[in-house]
């Protein structure tokens, strides 16, 4: 009987203890900018979901990424990291990749099937990212994998306007029509 109640206040306190300290996408983004390996593994086995975003919308890929990590890139992706996520920016784990500039993650995410050609919030996709910053290796990389410029939308919806009249004509047909 004394047997049973000790397992009883274990059990208790192992679930206790486990929820007390269950670990959160928070916990697995950090440990991801902080470059645990061994970490990020232990949370993810814990099954927190590899593609909860945290508050600003960017996902444990897409810090990883940016940070040039890319053997937890590589983690991230086997426990099914989805490439093509994008916070609130429209910012992908492929455009921190080129930001940061490590070929090999690049080729680990559009092996992965990452969108080569999503924009951000700003209307620019990967190949202009990285001829904005210079990234010369990394736009081939990106053109061979099917990679396009991005048509703007303002300067698409521009170029569909209809043209306006300029106020001096506008006034001599209304003049002339009223004759």
């Amino acid at each position: 009987m004394k047997s049973v109640f000790i397992f009883i206040v274990l059990l208790q306190t192992m679930l206790y203890n486990t929820a007390l300290f269950a670990e959160t996408p928070q916990d697995l983004f950090i440990a991801v900018i902080q470059g645990k390996q061994q970490r990020v593994q232990n949370i993810l086995m814990q099954g927190i979901d590899v593609n909860t975003p945290i508050a600003s919308g960017r996902t444990a890929l897409m810090a990883a990424a940016y940070s040039g990590n890319f053997r937890i890139a590589k983690l991230l992706l086997t426990y099914g990291a989805n490439v093509n996520l994008s916070d609130k920016q429209g910012t992908t784990a492929l455009m921190d990749a080129i930001i940061f500039g490590d070929q090999r993650i690049v080729k680990l995410l559009v092996t992965a099937g990452a969108e080569v050609n999503a924009a951000n919030a700003q209307g620019d996709g990967a190949l202009e990212i990285a001829k904005k910053i210079g990234r010369k290796q990394l736009q081939k990389l990106l053109q061979s994998a099917g990679a396009k410029e991005q048509v703007r939308e303002t300067a698409k919806k521009e170029a569909d306007a209809p043209q306006k009249e300029p106020a001096q004509d506008k006034a001599a047909k209304t003049d002339t029509q009223a004759e």
